[in-house]
């Protein structure tokens, strides 16, 4: 059985490639390779320049020669001046300036030879000149560039129009020096599947791209979390306009190592799957073979249906991938040996989501409906569940809930915004749970001061029944004794938690490039939160800042107070984060 399910999903993985590289290659992709003296990127302009000895090859093999190159990636145009030739299968001309249009599939030529004319070409079908041909009045104009500096320097670039440009012995300009590396790619797709990410959360990820395609994207990560440390680490991109697959190791340096797959394929506009995929494994050494190794996959499918969605979603654990450990000869293996995991855990739920809907015709009250139906095999290994000890391996569960909500009430220069929440679960034992969510939220913005304020009050209750058996779910806890004092109030919480909480916040953006936001949260909660057992700080407040120290970095720092809860100021360290 778990044979058979390892290899249904590496099937699922092939098929989200193959459909994809079929579809592909249906529709062939333009490109020009940029070799040149000196090759230029201006990032903030996003042009490419090139001078001295120019040679430009389009993706039909037809060789442009000139002196000076500029295209501008946003545009989408591109300029060979200067003692140009243009050479291929069909084409040997020598003219004064070449502009191409790939997105007019129009190519603009001046020739040298004869009376002054200008010839007009439709896409690369240079057989038929249409000469005399009326063309657009800035087809042959450069730039202005005086004063700016570029972002990268190279000596060639390969360019995939709308796409990416991978550039060639690359210096790429990052603290005011240019710093060298073989090969350096800038992504300007408007494909957001390139930007999906496959790496955990760090404190800091500085990319290096260093291959491209006009349906690949290759980088190597330099980043830096509380776990590792600093680390290097490799993601690898295969993108279409529906579909996408990304894979990454992470740490790619370090002992203990993640091998995570994402798969998204877009059937029809009202059907999509995704794949996840995460192996972890570990050993001695960079370069090892592994000790153990566990896995993680996750299967869902969405639909839409008329003014509702359903969405199934399937999640597979696997504990020992090399086998078990023979827990004779295997000390170190026999102290982490839980034999539960052998009944490989699972569990699969069917999810209908209803659209937003009104609930009188003129009236700005809305709400949403959800259901839902599910199963877990053994979830928490073979044995049981929480509270359902000795309990059967198999759980199977229905839930319903709703949202109801407005979109926001005007109160003169303030906006109110209440909300309900509803939800019941059904278990196939004597079980059930009800959680309800209640929330009024009052908010003004200061357009001149470019203050936005928010106040939130919010009632959050819990209630887990399990009939006659709840005392036996629910027992005597007695006294829990710790550093801080000791506590006796959960011997009153049989299965009723209730949290009532304010927050206050302050947003102040004087400028696109910074950014605080500061929070204050107070919570009462039912049980009384245990240090180091159950609960919430009662006061949190929260300090977070943004800034851009450069056109592609920000800089994200977040740091917690506690009040002395538990001997807690501030949180051990702040949250550092760097992202583009």
């Amino acid at each position: 059985m778990l044979h058979m399910r390892i290899l249904v999903l590496l099937t699922l993985a092939c098929g989200f490639f193959v459909t994809a590289v079929t579809r592909a290659e249906a529709v062939p992709s333009t490109s020009l390779d940029v070799t040149a003296n000196s090759v230029d990127f201006f990032y903030n302009r996003y042009i490419v320049t090139a001078d001295g000895n120019v040679r430009v090859r389009l993706s039909d093999g037809t060789i442009i020669r000139g002196e000076t190159f500029t295209m501008d990636l946003k545009l989408n145009r591109y300029l060979v001046a200067g003692d140009v030739h243009v050479d291929g299968p069909t084409i040997h001309q020598v003219g004064a300036a070449l502009a191409g249009y790939p997105d007019l599939d129009r190519t603009y030529f001046l020739p040298a030879a004869g009376a002054p004319e200008r010839d007009t070409y439709y896409g690369l079908n240079w057989k038929d000149p249409h000469v005399g041909r009326e063309q657009p009045g800035d087809a042959y104009h450069f730039p202005d560039l005086t004063g700016e500096r570029p972002y990268i320097k190279a000596i060639g670039a390969r360019i995939v129009p709308k796409t990416n440009v991978l550039f060639t012995r690359a210096e790429v300009y990052t603290a005011g020096v240019y710093l060298p590396t073989p090969h350096y790619a800038v992504v300007f797709s408007p494909n957001s599947h390139f930007f999906e990410n496959a790496f955990p959360g760090a404190r800091a990820d500085v990319s290096l791209p260093f291959n491209a395609s006009a349906h690949s994207l290759s980088a190597l990560h330099l980043r830096n979390d509380q776990y590792n440390g600093t680390y290097l680490a490799f993601d690898q991109h295969f993108v279409w306009d529906n579909a996408y697959i990304v894979a990454a190791i992470d740490p790619l340096t370090q002992e203990q190592r993640q091998y995570n797959l994402l798969g998204y394929e877009r059937f029809t506009p009202k059907f999509e799957s995704r794949l996840f995929l995460q192996e972890s494994a570990g050993g001695p050494g960079i370069i090892y073979q592994p000790i153990n190794a566990a896995g993680y996959a996750q299967l869902q499918l969405n639909a839409g249906l008329r003014r509702s969605g359903l969405s199934y979603t399937e999640d597979n654990y696997w504990q020992y991938l090399l086998g078990l450990p023979d827990v004779q000869f295997d000390t170190i293996a026999t102290a982490d040996y839980d034999p539960r995991w052998r009944e490989h855990p699972m569990d699969a739920s069917l999810t209908w989501t209803g659209f937003e809907n009104r609930l009188f015709t003129h009236a700005p009250i809305l709400f949403r409906l959800r259901s839902i139906v599910g199963m877990a095999h053994d979830i928490y290994g073979y044995g049981g569940f929480p509270n359902e000890q000795p309990g059967p391996p198999d759980s199977f569960y229905h839930t319903f809930g709703g949202t109801i909500y407005t979109s926001g009430l005007k109160l003169g220069p303030y906006t109110l915004t209440p909300s309900y929440d509803r939800q019941w679960t059904w278990f196939n034992l004597p079980h059930e749970t009800d959680a309800r969510d209640a929330r009024l939220s009052l908010s003004r913005g200061f357009a001149r001061q470019h203050v936005n304020a928010l106040l939130t009050y919010e009632v959050r209750t819990t209630n887990d029944y399990w009939g006659a058996a709840q005392l036996a779910a629910y027992p005597n806890y007695g006294v829990i004794t710790t550093p801080f004092g000791s506590y006796t109030t959960p011997d009153a919480f049989r299965g009723l938690a209730t949290s009532r909480g304010w927050t206050g916040g302050l947003v102040y953006t004087p400028t696109q490039y910074f950014t605080i936001n500061l929070q204050l949260a107070r919570f009462y909660d039912f049980p009384v939160p245990v240090p180091g057992y159950f609960g919430q700080e009662p006061w949190q407040f929260t300090g977070d800042v943004r800034f851009r120290i450069s056109r592609q970095v920000q800089v994200d720092l977040t740091r917690m107070y506690y009040f002395n809860f538990a001997n807690q100021r501030w949180s051990p360290q702040f949250g550092i984060q760097f992202s583009p």
